[in-house]
């Protein structure tokens, strides 16, 4: 277990806690196998009902996926993230090593029998949103923003993630805050149906727990099978191989463009990037 990634057992609730404040709690890989541990490691745990997804921190829940890291040095890497493994008819056949965290933290999610809440207690940003997106409920800080920013980063986006987001927020959403990269409030994270409730920051992981504890008084079997039945339907929205290889394509020709090594070099130097379209 990472150093950055804390948990609690309090009665029927496991608490896990994302914690690296240097870094503004951006996730790596191994904190994210952490958090898919904790997760899949109480799954025939009788005792424990509900999850809760939260961080330490003062302003910003979690930057997003660190993509400073070592994991994400080569183009294979980010392939790895986006492309690999999605292919038609090939999804239940990927070996574990080349599916990566982060489309397995959203798996583990979604498979887990435990009702899952996200305690979005500051702002959030990139991969971590939509690890979180998969979860039960969502809870978010009044005060808090978020945003999707790949294309001011230059970086292209997987087919399954963009999915999810359309399946919770609709397609306008989708588009709003992918092709805009901007920053949006509390106020538009409920009316696009990005979050259950808002609290005050100082609140969110109270309410959750009060959630939790609500939602656990029922039927945990019960609990179980709609959530599966549920996320069944949602997973079984594939693509034909026409459109697959059209996403391929599009995303190829992203990753050896000018203006993805433009967008990586603008991140590193810490100033806006100047995309040529080539």
């Amino acid at each position: 277990m990472s150093d950055f990634v804390k948990y609690e057992d309090t009665e029927d609730i496991r608490i896990i806690t994302i914690d690296r404040p240097d870094k503004k709690n951006a996730v790596n890989e191994a904190m994210l196998l952490d958090i898919c541990t904790l997760i899949e490691n109480i799954e025939n745990d009788e005792k424990i009902r509900s999850i809760i997804i939260t961080s330490q921190g003062d302003k910003v829940f979690s930057a997003g996926y660190d993509i400073s890291s070592n994991s994400v040095n080569s183009k294979e890497d980010l392939l790895k993230i986006h492309l690999i493994n999605y292919e038609p008819g090939n999804q239940q056949n990927v070996s574990e090593d080349k599916i990566h965290p982060l489309m397995k933290t959203s798996q583990v999610i979604m498979d887990s029998s435990k009702i899952i809440i996200a305690a979005i207690n500051g702002h959030i940003y990139g991969g971590t949103l939509e690890i979180l997106l998969n979860c039960d409920f969502r809870f978010f800080s009044d005060d808090s923003v978020f945003c999707m920013p790949p294309a001011k980063l230059g970086i292209f986006y997987n087919y399954n993630g963009l999915k999810n987001f359309i399946n919770k927020i609709g397609i306008p959403n989708t588009k709003k805050i992918f092709l805009t990269g901007e920053k949006f409030d509390s106020k538009d994270a409920i009316q696009m149906g990005l979050v259950d409730f808002v609290y005050n920051k100082e609140k969110i992981v109270e309410e959750a727990i009060k959630f939790a504890k609500k939602i656990s008084s029922n039927a945990p079997l019960s609990l179980s099978s709609i959530k599966k039945s549920i996320n069944v339907f949602e997973k079984n929205q594939e693509i034909d191989q026409k459109s697959y290889d059209e996403i391929k394509s599009s995303i190829l020709k992203a990753i050896n463009s000018n203006d993805f090594l433009e967008g990586q070099k603008a991140f590193k130097e810490k100033r806006s990037p100047k995309f040529s379209g080539k």
